[in-house]
């Protein structure tokens, strides 16, 4: 049987993408609005449900040169000086983060204006100034 590749149907990924979503914390209508999102979009779909099966991401897609895994990075950049101080979704919690960058690798993809200022001036615990010469 080796070399069968199993089929992973748009049920099977809302089944783990929303006991992902209760397993870290986040309710029903984040789950919601982060599917209908990734509904719109097959390109982050496909690099979502890559991410899930290998526990890797591919960084296929891009948004202004902004891979998911930049998105990710900002991130935990950005509330690394709140994870000292309090319990937010992303203190250790994996999942939450992953979700929480790929909801908004969406919404950059929809205003990549708004975002890419967020990014190269909200540095969090960082420089600032950080990515100017992007």
């Amino acid at each position: 049987m080796s070399g069968q590749k199993t089929v992973i149907t748009r049920q099977m990924v809302r089944e783990a993408t929303e006991k992902i979503c209760k397993e870290n914390g986040l309710d029903t209508d984040f789950f919601e609005g982060f599917w209908n999102r990734l509904m719109q979009d097959d390109e982050i779909y496909k690099e979502y449900v890559y991410y899930l099966v290998r526990q890797d991401f591919a960084c296929k897609e891009k948004v202004e040169g902004f891979t998911i895994v930049d998105v990710l990075i900002w991130q935990i950049d950005h509330f690394k000086a709140k994870l000292d101080v309090d319990t937010t979704l992303t203190k250790r919690r994996e999942g939450s983060m992953v979700l929480l960058a790929f909801d908004t690798f969406l919404k950059m993809k929809k205003d990549p204006e708004k975002y890419l200022q967020n990014m190269q001036e909200d540095t969090g615990t960082d420089y600032p100034g950080k990515f100017n010469g992007l």
